[in-house]
């Protein structure tokens, strides 16, 4: 498909799960309401689903800017965006980049202090898991990262390449000049040197 192809739209629609008592479950949008609805079912309400309507519209965007509306108008019982209980993924990005950040600076800080790579890791590990714990933003994300650190683990771990040492100095608090040769010596540890760095190295 070249520029001046139009894009053809497909029509969808907005569905609607209620319950036999006539409570309203779900609210949601989607080119295949029927395919969509199926996969309720393995929610812990989808049980409850008695009835479903379908409110076509003709483009995804329609549909989708109708579904938030009723969402808000509706309140259905089980719907997260468009309620104060959503945190949507701009949040949840954020969180998840600032408890990254937590990480390496335990991490680095533990490095500083002496301690060995892995156990620096395993600070950091907590750190980041401590920090999502105490945003509520993703507490299942959250559980997950304590679980795994809990026998043993590291979130990320195969990425979180720490700062090395060269001379005695870690690589990030290095000049250029200290960082080329802790380059050419084969100091590698650290892989996130500033861009400018990556550029004059040719990286």
């Amino acid at each position: 498909m070249n520029a001046e192809t139009p894009r053809l739209e497909r029509p969808a629609a907005v569905y609607r799960l209620w319950a036999e008592d006539g409570t309203l479950l779900y609210i949601g949008s989607a080119y295949n309401p029927e395919e969509r609805a199926k996969a309720h079912r393995h929610k812990e309400w989808g049980h409850l689903v008695a009835r479903q309507a379908d409110d076509w519209h003709a483009t995804r965007e329609h549909a989708y800017d109708a579904e938030i509306r009723a969402i808000v108008r509706e309140k259905p019982a089980h719907n997260l965006v468009g309620t104060p209980r959503h945190t949507g993924p701009a949040v949840r990005g954020q969180a998840q980049r600032e408890a990254a950040d937590a990480r390496w600076r335990v991490a680095i800080a533990a490095l500083r202090d002496g301690a060995s790579e892995e156990d620096a890791r395993q600070a950091g590990g907590w750190a980041e898991v401590e920090y999502l714990e105490a945003s509520g933003v993703m507490p299942t994300h959250a559980a997950k990262l304590r679980a795994l650190m809990s026998t043993g683990g590291t979130p990320d771990s195969k990425n979180m390449s720490l700062p090395g040492y060269y001379n005695g100095k870690l690589t990030w608090e290095m000049g250029l000049g200290e960082f080329r040769q802790a380059y050419a010596a084969g100091v590698r540890g650290d892989m996130y040197p500033p861009p400018q760095r990556m550029h004059l190295l040719g990286e």
